[in-house]
């Protein structure tokens, strides 16, 4: 088609297909999608979540955004490593997707915020069906989550084929819709916002509300036989997935059959990246090594030298447009409704989990500080041809997007066979070394096990191809029940 949208649910893929039909962007489509995406499954992310962007322009550019939020001002931070939280009000952050959502409306939109937010707005005030994935995490969570009185009064009780409707999230939706990044991150709304959450043990304040703007960033960039890869800088894992595939390249895994061997290989190299991951990936200003030092060539080579080389919940979506823009979107709130507090009908995210356990490291727990993410994008381009590359995966994205790169660059697939061959992960590994994986691929070394394929435990791909000239081809995994649309 001429352009396209690929999300994990159609009413979202058709909310963006309108806007594009109408003359609206790839950034007035995006908004009107993550709105829609944030009232239908709201466990996945939402307005209580963060967000980042990847996008390749008309005019060739390449622009990124980082929409994570910090930490609160007042974080206890020693508190916070006695108790190790997964849930609760000490693992809640800042929720930094609302004002991506402007950044994106003030600078590339071309359509009025209100008019992108009716769909979300008409869904949350007049109700809707819940989604099977939603009602289905909150079953399985029940136990874990139903401590938290403000997830259980919401979430608790969803049935399969029940209709809600969620008027206090439609509320907070046309505040945005009004007054913007104010409408969220200042007055009436903050104050209820923070009210709810303090009343469950969040520190957040509505100074650290106040205080929040996520930042333009620069994409990374390696070759990678002959095609230019660009993933999103720390404090995302993007450099992760250019490390694997440096490493690939290096020892020739970019080329061979993929036999048990070729795996077991993978697997090391994946080790040894998630290595240097825990080690220095951190909130930019606090890391001690340049991202770009942990991929150059040399370094690479010296890093590959200790190789022994024996025989969460998230949602995507990417998009085009007729005006030649491709653009990634990427929203969550970690783990399936987060930390557990729900505001305003929203649930809030528990990102700070993503900081280290111990003290001294770049990536350690401190006040306004924002956490290792595990969200990232993989933009790809040759010549006139460019790809976008996302997935629900939490740690196996940069393994999930390196294997779609490889399948797409080195063994030439299409961008269907790329995104639904088997895929086999490391899910565990220490001090560099493979510990545990699961494979989709019936043959596996000794420390792995078998999923049955197709597997949602490989991640949960959409993925874009976009020809210049205006030819879209958008697919959506067939792990993952997602929906395709182009015209």
């Amino acid at each position: 088609g001429r352009y396209g949208v690929a999300s994990r649910i159609y009413l979202a893929s058709q909310v963006g297909i309108n806007i594009l039909s109408e003359g609206g962007n790839v950034f007035d489509a995006a908004i009107a999608i993550s709105s829609v995406l944030s009232v239908v499954i709201p466990h996945t992310g939402g307005l209580g979540g963060d967000a980042f962007i990847l996008a390749r322009l008309g005019n060739g550019e390449i622009i990124g955004y980082n929409g994570s939020g910090r930490s609160p001002i007042s974080f206890p931070v020693d508190q916070f490593i006695s108790l190790k939280p997964r849930r609760g009000g000490l693992t809640v952050s800042v929720p930094g997707l609302v004002d991506t959502w402007i950044w994106m409306n003030n600078y590339y939109g071309s359509m009025d915020l209100k008019d992108l937010l009716k769909p979300a707005i008409s869904l949350a005030v007049n109700g809707f069906y819940i989604p099977y994935q939603t009602v289905k995490a909150s079953k399985l969570l029940y136990k874990e989550l139903s401590g938290f009185n403000s997830w259980n009064k919401v979430y608790g009780s969803i049935e399969y084929g029940s209709k809600r409707r969620f008027r206090e999230m439609g509320l907070v939706l046309k505040y945005i819709a009004k007054w913007g990044v104010d409408g969220f991150y200042s007055g009436e709304i903050a104050d209820k916002i923070v009210t709810q959450l303090n009343g469950e043990g969040s520190p957040l304040s509505t100074e650290d509300f106040e205080r929040h703007r996520g930042e333009v960033i620069k994409p990374l960039k390696i070759d990678y036989n002959g095609f230019e890869v660009y993933e999103l800088p720390p404090n995302t894992q993007g450099l992760t997935t250019l490390e694997i595939l440096r490493m690939m390249e290096s020892i020739g895994l970019s080329k061979g059959r993929r036999d048990l061997d070729w795996w077991m290989k993978y697997m090391e190299v994946a080790a040894l990246s998630y290595m240097d991951r825990d080690r220095y990936i951190a909130d930019p200003d606090y890391m001690d090594i340049d991202p770009q030092e942990i991929i150059d060539k040399k370094r690479i080579r010296d890093r590959i030298s200790s190789l022994t080389l024996s025989g969460g919940d998230t949602t995507f979506f990417t998009l085009s447009d007729k005006y030649g823009n491709i653009l990634g979107f990427i929203q969550s709130l970690f783990h399936p409704f987060g930390s557990g507090l729900v505001a305003m009908e929203i649930p809030f995210q528990n990102r700070l989990i993503g900081f280290n356990s111990e003290m001294g490291l770049p990536n350690s727990p401190g006040p306004g500080k924002r956490p290792l993410h595990t969200l990232s994008i993989a933009l790809l381009s040759m010549d006139d041809t460019h790809y976008i590359i996302g997935c629900a995966g939490g740690d196996l994205r940069p393994q999930i997007h390196s294997q779609v790169i490889s399948n797409i660059v080195d063994l030439k697939m299409d961008i269907g066979s790329a995104v639904s061959a088997r895929r086999n992960m490391l899910i565990k590994w220490g001090d560099g070394k493979p510990v545990d994986a699961v494979f989709e691929d019936v043959k596996y070394p000794s420390y792995g096990r078998a999923l049955e394929y197709p597997s949602r435990g490989v991640g949960i791909v959409q993925a874009l191809k976009y020809v210049d000239k205006g030819y879209t081809e958008v697919y959506a995994d067939i792990r993952g029940g997602g929906v395709a649309l182009a015209i």
